[in-house]
């Protein structure tokens, strides 16, 4: 959180000299008031929401390739129905990912778990219940989940990689401090497929391969029901193009 520390303390250093300057001269400048708490709300949500600004914690949002590679992640399974297609499709391709899962997920579906884990994938923490609310939970409340969650994998899988994903991508103080306690390494995205809210099979496709480039890390959902179907689409296209699909060792190697 180095980068939200000192801009906090340098914010409320200005903050605290206009107001100071403000009372010696006797003139109130509203405006000037609203633009400063209109920089702080600003600054925050964009520590909130885009992971890659690293204003809380550092995440990895893409990944150091020299053969243009690119790694595929699911997010919110295992589920019964989708992730086994994907897992075929993966298989078929010999193609390699990482499935970052949902704790109380984990719990009801172990047999694709550790079909997940056994066909040479990753499977990484992606809360116990991945909550709309988990943004504003507590730290502890955050390691719980987290620690419960890599319980279950490490029962089913005999292995912890320590890698988490935060729900929708968010961050915070509270989440920075979590994974800082745990160690944990915090992995982002740098191309999101949105399958979750497009039906538009061929426009998601199109939206993922437009600016395709080694290194990239892309957002899937093992959870939606054209995502099998696109995947397939996308691993020939990109093999066309030369790309690969392998885990980097940057990912996992220090955590093994």
């Amino acid at each position: 959180m180095l980068k939200y520390n000192r801009f906090k303390y340098f914010f409320g250093a200005a903050f605290f000299l206009v107001l100071a300057c403000m009372y010696t001269t006797g003139f109130f400048y509203w405006w000037v008031i609203v633009l400063m708490i209109s920089i702080w709300l600003i600054y925050i949500s964009v520590g909130a929401f885009r992971m890659r600004a690293g204003i809380f914690l550092t995440s990895i949002c893409s990944i150091k390739s020299h053969n243009e590679n690119t790694l595929l992640t699911f997010d919110d399974g295992p589920d019964p129905e989708i992730t086994p297609q994907i897992l075929d499709t993966l298989r078929g391709l010999n193609a390699k990912a990482i499935f970052f899962c949902i704790g109380n997920k984990v719990e009801k579906h172990p047999e694709i778990v550790f079909r997940i884990a056994n066909e040479g994938h990753i499977v990484a923490n992606h809360t116990y219940k991945h909550s709309n609310f988990f943004g504003f939970s507590s730290t502890e409340r955050i390691k719980k989940e987290i620690e419960d969650t890599e319980q279950s994998i490490t029962d089913i899988t005999k292995r912890s990689y320590k890698l988490f994903r935060p729900p929708f991508g968010v961050t915070n103080p509270n989440i920075a401090r979590a994974t800082k306690a745990l160690d944990y390494k915090v992995i982002g995205w740098n191309v999101r497929s949105f399958d979750t809210v497009s039906r538009n099979r061929l426009g998601v496709l199109k939206r993922i391969m437009k600016n395709l480039k080694s290194g990239d890390i892309i957002l899937f959902h093992d959870t939606v029901l054209i995502t099998p179907s696109i995947l397939k689409d996308f691993i020939l296209l990109a093999r066309n193009k030369g790309f690969t699909f392998e885990i980097p060792s940057e990912i996992y190697l220090s955590k093994q």
